[in-house]
Parts: structure tokens; C-alpha cells; sequence
């Protein structure tokens, strides 16, 4: 392999690891603000309500479009200067509401806020998969989501600060991601622009020199994982969006309390994204079944608590499990992956999985619609009932693409 001396390097480089996951350090565009939505609602007085939600999740939407835009602007600078652009628009967009507090001024920002998060988000698995090895790649993947996890942490520490002092200035939270920018201009060489994994017809993975010029394309199997994300997405939302109204409808406790435990998913995120390769290297190719079968499991049981110690070590299974499924489904994408194509690929799971959790409120309506049934627990229950057949379709994708894990 040519230059196999400098491959050696870059795989055992802590530098260039750390610029890399560095990317994900922020996962969520909407957690580090939601908590100014009633502040904001009294400083717009003249703004509906919802209008006021729009500023939290309307980056959602800026984040497909910058995918989507993401692979194009990579073929013509490349992945680090995308990178970089990504996060310098994210960066400006994001403090931008700290120092003009107006709504429309706002929404715009919000909005290109989610464009610039598009455009470096695809990145932030490519590198990984394009750069290393098979299994370090995997090992990776795991800490990627640990990466984000404590990002989140870090951002809802501060901003929790901050918004002591006004609303607004709770966006200076986003200054942090001054922290990536330094990493990869000092930590990421650009000449890992030029490298990708190929993997042979053994299955052996080796990261070489890009040679090919073959155009990005994609493949059923790609689009079926998308596809398979945006289910699991939008499922998986009925903890976030049906939780709180299920321990507040029963008596079970308050908003507050639900609060209070969905504040220690963060900590699962991070321990399952640290554990995720060695979880993986035990249970191989059966590692999603079995975790889709126990968040099943433990969503179902959800609906029968009414205790708040076993409803919050329900919740603790359900986020840690969820922390080994997605990197495990992210690590199939080397297998699908066309040559020369895991930008696009990345992209197109991206949109799957922002698509799920778009639609996921009106999913549930018309699932209450269809059954009749609108409380919280039914839907939670159907929803756990769906992991179950998503265990199912994943044993036969197991058998069938001959997967190792």
C-alpha cells in the first residue's frame, strides 16, 4: 500500500482522533436553548406560541438542507474546508440571537444555523469510516455518540448558566464550537481528503490513497438502512414526546419529575458509547437484534409502572440501548456503501433519520386516530411493539447480507 508508513501514523495518531471526533461534538441542534422557549414567549409577547416553538425546531429543517447540499460542496473543496464551513456558519448563525433579539432575525439564524450543523454533520461519520481501519472505525463509532453525549452535557451545563442573566444569552453557548474549529484547522491534516476505505471481496477492510473516480452513487441496501433509521427515529421519540404527559396523566409525578429523569440519558449516551466495542465484539452481528428486543422490552414494561425508581431505570435501558443500535446500524453503512460514495451515503441516512423525527408527532395522531386511542402509554406501547418488528426484519437482514455485526 503506498505511503503505508504514514497510514500507520495517521491510525495511531491521538491527534488526528481527536480533531476528528471532535466534528461530533455537537449532536443536537435544538437541546441547548428549548429551555428559553417560555422566557422568549414572554419577550414576544405579539408572537403565537407556536410560533415561538418554531425557533427551537426549525433548524431541524435547516439540517436536511444542508445535507442534502453537503456531498456537492465537499466535491469541490473538500472534507476539511466543508467542515470548517459547516461550523463557522453554525458558529456566527448561532450566537447571532445573543446580540439581535429580533424573531425574524432569529428564525433566519436558527435556520442557517441548522444548514451549517447539514453540512459537517455527514462528515463527522465519514471521516471516521474513510480514515481508519475496520475495527478502530467501530470502536469510534461508539465514542462518536460519547462525544456528542458530553457535548450536550457541557452546552445544557452553561446555558443553564447563562440564561440566569436574559434568554438571549443563552445563545453564547454556541461559542464552544470554536472548540472543533481549532481541533481540525491544527489536528486534521487536509490531506485526508484523499483517503478511503475499501473493503475487498473477503470482507477486509483497507484504508488507501483515493485513487478512483468514480461518481458518488447509491444502492438499495443504503436506502433500506435510511429507511430503517427513520422508523426507529420516530418510534423511539414516544419517550421524548409521550413520557412527560404519561407520568403527569397517571399521578405517577410532575413535568419536573419527568425532567429529572430524562436529565440521565445524557449519561447513558455517554457509557453506551463507550462500551459500544466491546458490547459489539461480544455479541457480533446479533448486537442490534438483541438491543432492539430489550428497548421493546423495556418500553412496554414502561406502560405498566407506576413506580418513578423503575420508570427511571426503564428510561436507563431504553437510552443505553438506543446508544449501541445507532452506532451499530452506522457501522453497516461501510458495508452499503458504494465506492467512493460514504459522504452521500451518510447523507442519505441523515435524512432518514431527521425525517423520522420531524413526522413522528403525526405519526402518533394518526396511530391514535386509527386505534382510537390517544393516551400515552398506548402510543409508548405500540412503539415498543414496533422494536419488536424491527428485531424481526433485522434478523433476516442479518441472515441475509451475512452481516458481522
Amino acid at each position: 500500500m503506498q505511503n503505508s508508513l504514514d497510514r500507520q501514523n495517521i491510525e495511531n495518531s491521538k491527534r488526528i482522533t481527536l480533531g476528528i471526533l471532535s466534528i461530533s461534538f455537537l449532536m443536537s441542534v435544538s437541546n441547548a436553548i428549548s429551555g428559553t422557549i417560555p422566557l422568549m414567549q414572554k419577550y414576544f409577547s405579539n408572537v403565537s406560541s407556536s410560533n415561538i416553538e418554531l425557533l427551537v425546531v426549525i433548524p431541524t429543517g435547516g439540517v436536511l438542507l444542508g445535507t442534502v447540499i453537503s456531498g456537492a460542496i465537499g466535491n469541490v473543496i473538500g472534507k476539511k474546508y466543508t467542515v470548517l464551513l459547516g461550523l463557522t456558519i453554525a458558529l456566527i448563525t448561532g450566537v447571532l440571537p445573543a446580540f439581535w433579539a429580533n424573531y425574524f432575525t432569529i428564525l433566519l439564524s436558527r435556520a442557517m444555523f441548522g444548514v451549517g450543523c447539514g453540512i459537517f454533520t455527514p462528515l463527522s461519520v465519514s471521516y471516521i469510516t474513510d480514515t481508519f481501519s475496520k475495527e478502530k472505525c467501530h470502536r469510534l463509532l461508539g465514542y462518536r455518540n460519547a462525544i456528542g453525549a458530553i457535548g450536550d452535557s457541557i452546552m445544557l451545563f452553561i446555558a443553564g448558566f447563562l440564561i440566569k442573566f436574559s434568554w438571549n444569552t443563552t445563545y453564547l453557548v454556541f461559542f464552544f464550537l470554536l472548540i472543533p474549529i481549532i481541533l481540525i484547522i491544527f489536528f486534521v491534516p487536509k490531506e485526508l481528503d484523499n483517503f478511503e476505505a475499501i473493503t475487498d471481496e473477503n470482507g477486509e477492510t483497507e484504508v488507501v490513497e483515493k485513487t478512483s473516480n468514480v461518481k458518488p452513487s447509491t444502492n438499495l441496501k443504503v436506502i433500506k438502512l435510511a429507511a430503517i433509521f427513520l422508523f426507529m427515529c420516530m418510534f423511539y421519540s414516544a419517550i421524548s414526546l409521550k413520557f412527560a404527559n404519561y407520568v403527569v396523566q397517571n399521578k405517577i409525578g410532575t413535568a419536573a419529575t419527568a425532567t429529572y429523569i430524562f436529565g440521565f440519558l445524557t449519561l447513558c449516551s455517554i457509557f453506551s458509547g463507550l462500551l459500544f466495542d466491546k458490547i459489539s465484539k461480544i455479541l457480533g452481528k446479533w448486537t442490534v437484534v438483541i438491543f432492539e428486543v430489550v428497548t421493546a422490552g423495556a418500553m412496554v414494561a414502561l406502560t405498566l409502572s407506576t413506580s418513578i425508581p423503575v420508570l427511571l431505570v426503564l428510561i436507563l435501558i431504553c437510552g443505553f440501548s438506543n446508544g449501541i443500535i445507532n452506532p451499530a446500524l452506522t457501522a453497516r453503512m461501510v458495508d452499503y456503501s458504494p465506492e467512493n460514495s460514504m459522504n452521500l451515503t451518510t447523507s442519505i441516512i441523515i435524512i432518514g433519520i431527521n425525517i423520522g423525527f420531524l413526522v413522528a408527532p403525526y405519526a402518533f395522531q394518526l396511530i391514535a386516530t386509527i386505534f382510537g386511542n390517544a393516551t400515552p402509554q398506548f402510543i409508548i406501547l405500540v412503539s415498543g411493539l414496533f422494536y419488536i418488528a424491527l428485531a424481526l426484519y433485522d434478523v433476516y437482514t442479518v441472515k441475509r447480507d451475512r452481516l458481522t455485526l
